[in-house]
């Protein structure tokens, strides 16, 4: 069935509205997955607040276009899945890097970072990358040590006076 124009256009200005607001955007092959895989993808990635969704390469072209982003970097020549996170810059490339191992019709050929399209090489390094909560996880931990070292300082004064104490009594008890 044949899509009229305002649906065209409500599906471009739809992809345009979700890659300006992104902060991640990755695009990947998933030629050769069945709709059962590509479906536990989505349901992987849905946990996280990352949507994929399969676009026309000409649909994205023209969103691409829009936002000024050059689309010459573009290789396909058929469908192509997005991944895109509204929340964090790495989360759609490394939950998709780590369900590679599972599927691997699962290609991450690129994506959009900073405004402007990236090789699979740069896709990769942010898929290494911890996720927010283990950033901020590790930067309560930093920012705690030097109290930690604190009261571990004074609770061993303490205890030394405690040690001394209790040898004076054991010693009269005798």
């Amino acid at each position: 069935m044949a899509i009229s124009r305002k649906e065209k256009e409500a599906n471009l200005a739809s992809l345009t509205s979700d890659l300006k607001n992104a902060r991640g955007v990755v695009f990947t092959e998933y030629r050769g997955m069945t709709v059962k895989q590509l479906d536990n993808v989505r349901k992987n990635l849905r946990k996280e607040n990352v949507k994929l969704q399969v676009v026309k390469i000409n649909l994205l072209k023209k969103a691409l276009a829009t936002l000024g982003i050059s689309p010459d970097g573009l290789k396909y020549n058929g469908p192509v899945a997005l991944a895109v996170s509204q929340e964090e810059e790495t989360a759609p490339a490394r939950i998709l890097q780590s369900m590679v191992k599972d599927n691997p019709q699962l290609v991450l050929d690129g994506g959009i970072f900073n405004q402007e399209l990236v090789g699979s090489d740069v896709v990769i390094r942010l898929a290494s990358l911890p996720s927010k909560q283990q950033l901020l996880g590790q930067l309560v931990s930093v920012l705690a040590g030097p109290a930690r070292g604190l009261v571990t300082v004074l609770s061993g004064n303490t205890r030394n006076l405690l040690n001394v104490l209790n040898a004076i009594k054991e010693k009269r008890s005798k």
